[in-house]
């Protein structure tokens, strides 16, 4: 496909590397570091002082992938006393911990939620600079999970297909933003997939599932950046996108950048993505009174299954999850109740956990190897750090010969499938909710 012109004159104007993050600017001259000048001593904690209690909700937050000491970079919506809604891109030095706003970063569109940041080091225009590239997702009106629009079911559940092809050329697609903080460099591309007949998204619920790697021992002299992107797409569905750029570090310049949407069966919402250790992107949603995890929106892939809400224990109503991180091979997440839930794969539900500062976890998380940062429910607009609690696993047991002992397997040794009746039952809540659902 062609690429965004804006995108390409943006990134073919800096020499840049993805590297771990030292921290601070290599600009700064020695002569800026005077006697005079007093530096402030590092708050305890990650803490936006700005934020305003009652007006203010954290909306995104990540940790640059592969940093050392990097800038936490978080993203707060702020809403008015006259009901006016704006958002305020912010990054936090570790020397610091401070969250101050991005300079020269206005983001104009009426809803923002989530971000991606990768650390760099290079040259723009002369200058030597460590800094992070930032991507964030804008749209025009509130999510499902904003208390926007809700999704329509799956295919034959929602509007007919001309009343879909008239709300599509009145719709505007949600937008990519992209901001190397430090500099006026920016880029702004629709999350539309051409391949599917201008297929796209209009609101985005979760960005996750961020990788990065080298493509010079395949000869190119090129890095490959993919990661999802959650949302309700132009006809009303849910839908996850992935997104891919190929940037060619030894002309600056990108070669290619696309989104394609992946196979989705499920109309319901869809609040979170990530990736796991083998490279499948897992979402989590919710039905009715249900909360799930599934890997590819398909009923065999399910991973968990709660019924109600694992945060409250409520059976009433299943829970919107706003986040999902890994740290090894634990799985957790956030939601606006209070708490941190992990999965048990071999259980095959979320499991609320205990014994830690993580029990006051709410909205996003932050993830550096074994360290985790969460927005703190007590003291809104500062974060708490932790090291990444082990979630346990249930015991499997596995069936043997009549002959032989029944065996309790260990966590590490199977990971949880639905069997076939536990995805026709869930396929028939499901398709309840307006999905349309194989199971194989």
């Amino acid at each position: 496909m062609e690429l965004n012109k804006l995108t390409l004159a943006v990134l073919a104007a800096t020499s840049m590397t993805l590297v771990g993050c030292g921290g601070g600017s290599s600009s700064s001259s020695d002569d800026e570091t005077g006697d005079d000048i007093v530096t402030p001593d590092p708050l305890a904690v990650y803490t936006d002082t700005a934020w305003s209690l009652g007006a203010d909700e954290l909306v995104g937050l990540t940790y640059p992938q592969n940093a050392t000491n990097g800038d936490m970079v978080a993203l707060k919506r702020s809403t008015g006393s006259d009901d006016s809604i704006s958002h305020t891109l912010m990054v936090a030095p570790a020397a610091t911990k401070e969250f101050v706003a991005v300079e020269g970063v206005a983001l104009e569109k009426d809803y923002y939620r989530d971000v991606l940041a990768l650390p760099v080091s290079g040259t723009v225009e002369g200058e030597e600079i460590d800094t992070v590239l930032i991507a964030t997702c804008g749209y025009d009106e509130a999510s499902a999970i904003e208390g926007g629009e809700a999704l329509d079911g799956g295919e034959g559940g929602g509007a007919s297909a001309q009343l879909v092809a008239i709300e599509e050329e009145t719709q505007t697609p949600a937008s990519l933003e992209i901001y190397l903080a430090g500099t006026d460099i920016s880029a702004s591309l629709d999350i539309n997939d051409e391949t599917e007949g201008n297929f796209f998204l209009v609101d985005c619920h979760s960005l996750g599932g961020l990788s990065a790697s080298d493509l010079s021992s395949k000869g190119t002299e090129a890095y490959e950046v993919d990661f999802f992107i959650t949302g309700r797409d132009s006809t009303g569905e849910v839908a996850v996108f992935e997104a891919s750029l190929i940037y060619d570090y030894e002309n600056n310049k990108v070669t290619e950048s696309d989104f394609t949407v992946l196979d989705t069966d499920a109309g319901i919402i869809v609040t979170a993505v990530e990736e796991d250790p083998e490279d499948d992107f897992l979402v989590a949603m919710t039905v009715e009174d249900n909360t799930y995890l599934l890997s590819a929106l398909e009923s065999e892939g399910i991973e968990l299954n709660n019924d109600g809400n694992p945060f409250t224990s409520d059976t009433e109503n299943g829970v919107v999850i706003l986040d999902l991180v890994y740290s090894g091979e634990n799985l957790l997440a956030v939601s606006e109740d209070a708490g941190l839930a992990g999965a048990d794969f071999n259980g095959g539900e979320y499991v609320l956990l205990s014994g830690g500062d993580f029990t006051r976890c709410v909205d996003q998380l932050a993830v550096n190897g074994t360290t985790v940062w969460c927005h703190d429910s007590t003291d809104e607009g500062k974060l708490i750090e932790f090291t990444a609690p082990t979630v346990p696993q249930s015991d499997v047991v596995e069936e043997t010969p009549e002959e032989s002992p029944v065996r309790a397997v260990s966590p590490a040794a199977s990971s949880y499938k639905a069997s076939k009746e536990e995805a026709e039952q869930i396929k028939a809540e499901l398709e309840g909710a307006g999905a349309e659902v194989e199971v194989k």
